[in-house]
């Protein structure tokens, strides 16, 4: 009996580990953006607006979705200064949906976006934009992002392994 456990158990986790998926180096990308960001004033004021730059990297995930691409960002943000020293920095994660469009040039796409910010503008945070695969390796992308107290605006570059 005792035999027989232990082939089970050996057999188990074999077959555990089998099943376990192992990390395609080839899905990783990074990421920089240049970004303009707009506080929006609740009361019909002036708007207040800072430049800043981001850095992202992601990784693809598999699906069975024609032209659609699932990932998986996780990035840092950081702004110029709004007013007396005030800037808005902080991480980030979000899921990123791609739709080739094939129909117009097969390296054009474009981009849906939801995610989590975790800091001095946490909270949801919902995007869309394109992007243009310039190589194989170099794609641009330009999107707009609309966070809890702020607008973003953003062009940036990713680097595909």
């Amino acid at each position: 009996m005792k035999k027989i456990l232990c082939v089970s158990l050996l057999l188990t986790t074999t077959c555990l580990h089998a099943e376990q998926p192992s990390l395609d180096i080839s899905k990783l990308y990074v990421g920089a953006n240049l970004t303009h960001n707009v506080i929006d004033s609740p009361f019909g004021g002036r708007d207040l607006d800072a430049n800043g730059v981001g850095l992202f990297a992601g990784y693809e995930f598999d699906n069975d979705m024609d032209q659609i691409n699932t990932y998986l960002e996780v990035g840092y943000s950081q702004t110029d200064d709004f007013f007396d020293n005030e800037d808005i920095n902080g991480l980030w994660v979000s899921g990123l949906l791609q739709k080739t469009l094939p129909e117009i040039d097969p390296r054009l796409s474009v981009l849906a976006r939801l995610g989590l910010d975790f800091g001095d503008d946490d909270g949801l945070f919902l995007g869309a934009g394109g992007a243009f695969q310039l190589t194989p390796h170099f794609s641009m992308r330009a999107e707009y992002i609309n966070k809890d107290a702020t607008t973003v605006y953003q062009l940036g570059g990713v680097i595909h392994f």
